[in-house]
């Protein structure tokens, strides 16, 4: 039989390690009631609105997709800033297939990409699937981006730039002053992606905003989502933000009829539940403050967050095993090691309840770990 020839960049590929499922945790672990704190999703369930449209475009599920693809872009671009267009705006099935096109479009065999060493994996794992390298440059002791080392990192290769702000693990952000000195600084033929699935949980004024440098017509792409903030993880929207030359160019990475029309209807739905969205913005900002408090009761180290959860450091016993002892009481949360931070664990932030039910699970296992 004729050997198969195979891509030797997919070969290099690592699999993308997802969060585990309440039926996976009830079935490993014989278990009859799982919370399930370990993929960033929103605890309110999706909005009441977006749901409501998806129902009524199930009766036109037997179609292609194709009004509410632009009806969507039409509708978002406004938000995001009063001059901009569907020109400016590329959806995608989630924020992950915003980043394969915009790497898909700028990645070459033999070229790098900058990101930091514990930041969202799908960064590496593109930039390999297209023949590039990633370069990891390592978070300031604060846990933030250092984007002067990473200044420092460019090549003649680089082709691209993750900033992931506020980022997945630590929550940190990239702050407003030092992001616009440094997209000054980038040269002009490196495009710096912006990945700010988590933005709309941030409070801090100082924010870097990615909307302002491609209003300037800079090579800026910032990729967003309705899986957070709108509870649409299952449908899959995302959306990159552009100047009008690169979002015309990223549609040629674009796979036809990509995003379904119920999701489509779905997200644009959302936009319109205003008390929705205030109501799942605070939940976040009230719970963080309520975990904040407890963990400070347990005298466990944690990076202060920006997005909707929280990142716990360096514990007392060894992180994967504090994530595998917390998940055979009932509850997931997330070892961090996939995403470069190996003694570390990430929470996502639940309902009051759960919250509590966690603190109560991880006060438990810690005092087993300290009596054995």
């Amino acid at each position: 039989m004729t050997q198969l020839q195979l891509n030797p960049n997919l070969l290099k590929v690592p699999l993308y390690v997802a969060g585990k499922t309440i039926e996976e945790v009830e079935e490993e672990y014989g278990l009859d009631e799982v919370v399930k704190m370990g993929s960033n999703e929103n605890p309110l369930g999706p909005s009441p609105l977006a749901v409501e449209a998806a129902a009524k475009m199930l009766t036109e599920a037997h179609r292609y997709p194709g009004y509410w693809e632009k009806e969507l872009r039409r509708k978002l671009a406004p938000t995001l800033d009063p001059t901009f267009t569907e020109k400016n705006v590329l959806t995608g099935n989630g924020g992950c297939d915003i980043l394969r096109m915009v790497t898909h479009a700028f990645m070459c065999e033999g070229g790098e990409t900058i990101t930091a060493s514990a930041t969202f994996p799908m960064f590496a794992i593109l930039t390999t699937m297209f023949g590039g390298k990633t370069i990891e440059v390592p978070l300031t002791p604060d846990h933030r981006f250092d984007l002067p080392a990473i200044l420092r990192a460019i090549t003649p290769a680089t082709r691209l730039i993750f900033l992931c702000t506020p980022n997945n693990p630590t929550g940190t952000i990239v702050k407003r002053c030092e992001a616009d000195e440094f997209v000054e600084k980038v040269p002009e033929r490196v495009v710096v992606v912006f990945d700010e699935s988590y933005l709309d949980f941030s409070t801090d004024p100082e924010r870097a905003d990615s909307v302002k440098y491609v209003k300037q017509g800079r090579n800026v792409v910032a990729a967003r989502s309705f899986s957070k903030k709108s509870g649409l993880a299952n449908l899959r929207v995302g959306y990159a933000i552009g100047r009008e030359g690169i979002i015309e160019y990223l549609h040629h990475t674009q796979m036809p009829f990509n995003t379904g029309s119920i999701s489509l209807a779905a997200a644009a739905a959302s936009l319109d539940d205003y008390d929705y969205q205030r109501r799942s913005t605070q939940l976040i900002e009230e719970e963080r403050a309520h975990l904040y408090d407890a963990l400070d009761s347990l005298d466990l180290d944690y990076v202060r967050s920006e997005a909707n959860f929280v990142l716990i450091v360096n514990p007392p016993m060894d992180a994967k095993q504090m994530v595998e002892a917390i998940l055979r009481k009932g509850v997931i949360v997330r070892w961090a090691g996939s995403m470069g931070m190996p003694n570390a664990v990430r929470v996502t932030l639940g309902t009051r309840e759960q919250n509590q039910q966690f603190v109560t699970v991880l006060r438990s296992v810690l005092e087993e770990a300290r009596a054995a």
